[in-house]
């Protein structure tokens, strides 16, 4: 089984770990920053590069990143492992989640029309009408559309300030996702809970705490983290989160509220050091395990598939 992980500008050690399970669990392991993947498809087959090297059939692609680029860099890079999914490669996460996972705005979507529930949210282009918006609002979060780890998320009590934020964001050309700020228990700390999903189980399951004064529960922004065991409310929730957006694997951030659970997140690219760290499970070794089980069922079947074929000459 050969197997590829493809990653941004950098690695960082969830990639390390994924890369020495992979290289306990298969034959070939292959790690590929995505911009210097090439593709060729043509009368002739289909080819892919790494660097200057052609490469074998990939049975299983792990991706990581997209990495950083403009609009038409990540669509060719998207293009390209959706060409490689077409040629049999088995992409995880799946193209089609990663698209609409990456995209908060798509994922509130998506999981609103399966009657999963989300935070109140509005997104628009220009910086009036998220005002206007904000206005009937107690308290506001925008966030960046493609954001990830809480960064550049901001909110606001007061609309004059939300507005000249508003501004700039509209100047520069970004799209303005503005969510209610879902009111937390007062005199308690901010918390909430990343479930991480493979396959059809929560397989680890944690509380977040934000620092003392701040609004944040993003580990990289400085929360604690505790382990905790899901009620089997939460855990259907995050079943359903995940499966709703078509991920295999992935990070389901749930706020509890008095009233009911809300999913104010989903990951499709979810770092795992800091549930590993807590819940004493190697998430990397399972997200493997699980992918070569995986293949190795498609392949089976493809072989029942074949053998169940009659074929009739005149």
């Amino acid at each position: 089984m050969r197997a590829m992980i493809v990653y941004g500008r950098g690695m960082d050690v969830n990639i390390r770990q994924l890369y020495h399970e992979c290289k306990r669990q298969m034959d070939e392991v292959v790690l590929a920053r995505i911009m210097d993947l090439s593709a060729y498809v043509g009368p002739d087959g289909d080819r892919f590069w790494h660097g200057y090297r052609q490469l074998k059939p990939i049975d299983i692609c792990f991706v990581r990143s997209l990495g950083s680029g403009t609009h038409e860099q990540i669509t060719r890079r998207l293009s390209l492992l959706e060409h490689m999914e077409k040629t049999g490669t088995l992409v995880v996460n799946p193209v089609r989640a990663i698209r609409t996972a990456r995209d908060k705005y798509a994922t509130m979507v998506a999981l609103a029309k399966a009657g999963l529930p989300v935070p109140p949210s509005y997104v628009t282009e220009m910086a009036h009408w998220a005002y206007r918006k904000t206005g009937h609002l107690k308290q506001v979060v925008y966030k960046p559309i493609m954001g990830s780890l809480g960064f550049g998320s901001m909110k606001f009590d007061n609309k004059d300030m939300a507005f000249n934020a508003y501004m700039t964001l509209e100047r520069t050309g970004q799209p303005l996702l503005i969510q209610e700020y879902i009111g937390r228990e007062e005199n308690q700390p901010i918390r909430d809970v990343r479930a991480f999903v493979i396959g059809d189980k929560v397989v680890a399951a944690m509380e977040r705490t934000a620092q003392p004064g701040q609004w944040k529960t993003n580990i990289d922004q400085g929360a604690k983290p505790r382990a905790i065991k899901l009620t089997g409310e939460l855990e259907n929730l995050a079943l359903k989160a995940a499966q709703t957006l078509g991920l295999v694997y992935a990070g389901i951030d749930i706020l509890q509220t008095k009233e009911k659970p809300i999913i104010l997140e989903a990951n499709a690219t979810p770092n795992w050091q800091s549930i590993q760290a807590v819940s004493k499970q190697n998430i990397a070794r399972q997200i493997t395990k699980h992918m070569s089980r995986t293949h190795q069922r498609k392949q089976r079947n493809r072989v029942d598939s074949n053998s169940n074929t009659i074929s009739y000459r005149a």
